[in-house]
């Protein structure tokens, strides 16, 4: 998080800084990591610390066959931001938003949103008070010259979470479920290796759905209901996948 407020809310917040110490703010961050680890929640708690506008978009959302529609689709996104700054321009699924020029076979589409994404990133127009943030569970698949210095230069790997996050987010999920006594989450944060945060959310979710299945006067969540809730919400984490984003952060 501390790598982000950096990246995304010093500039905003100290630009005077920024200009005093003579170095340019970064212009854009990509935050990639397996499906499910929080990427776009930390975009939201971004957003609310920094009292930021948000321009939310997935990469398909801009996507149309129409010759000129997604270019402009672009445009209007960066016009808009521009208007409300300081604002955060966020593109998730950036991955199938710019893909690697030269290898799509849409007739041109994803080329072009690329070179419109550059110009915007690049342009005569500067972006003051904007900072653009995308996120992917692909890195590998963008194409490298979103990448490059001045463009979404800082890289940020969201990292599936450990023990204490897991805990962390099994505490935020049971603030709003009653837990009988018996349930011991610092326990089940530890044996919960292969979960996503967007799958521990889940696992608390399907334990009170279990509760009311087994009684719907149930007062509170067991551990034989989190038990239950544990043999329909498996991980979904992909160790493959895991390494492979590791390899890239490595090679960074």
């Amino acid at each position: 998080k501390q790598a982000l407020t950096e990246a995304v809310l010093w500039p905003l917040q100290h630009p005077d800084t920024f200009a005093r110490l003579g170095v340019d703010p970064p212009r854009g961050v990509l935050l990639y990591g397996p499906p499910g680890c929080g990427k776009t929640f930390v975009v939201r708690a971004l957003a609310s610390s920094g009292r930021l506008s948000v321009h939310a978009v997935k990469g398909a959302e801009l996507m149309d066959k129409w010759v000129g529609a997604s270019e402009k689709a672009v445009r209007e996104l960066f016009r808009r931001a521009r208007d409300s700054a300081p604002s955060l321009v966020f593109l998730d699924e950036l991955d199938a938003l710019a893909p690697r020029r030269g290898q799509s076979t849409d007739s041109g589409v994803t080329d072009r949103v690329v070179a419109a994404l550059l110009t915007e990133l690049d342009g005569i127009d500067p972006l003051r008070d904007v900072v653009v943030l995308g996120a992917t569970n692909r890195p590998d698949l963008i194409d490298p010259a979103l990448l490059r210095p001045g463009r979404l230069e800082k890289l940020v790997f969201v990292e599936p979470p450990d023990t204490d996050a897991r805990r962390d987010i099994l505490r935020s999920a049971a603030r709003s479920v009653p837990l009988a006594p018996d349930v011991d989450l610092d326990a089940l944060a530890a044996d919960l290796d292969g979960y996503s945060a967007a799958d521990c959310v889940a696992l608390l979710r399907e334990a009170a759905l279990t509760a009311m299945r087994r009684s719907i006067d149930a007062a509170d969540v067991t551990a034989a209901d989190v038990a239950a809730a544990r043999e329909k919400v498996r991980p979904s984490l992909d160790p493959a996948q895991v390494e492979s984003l590791r390899e890239f952060s490595a090679g960074r």
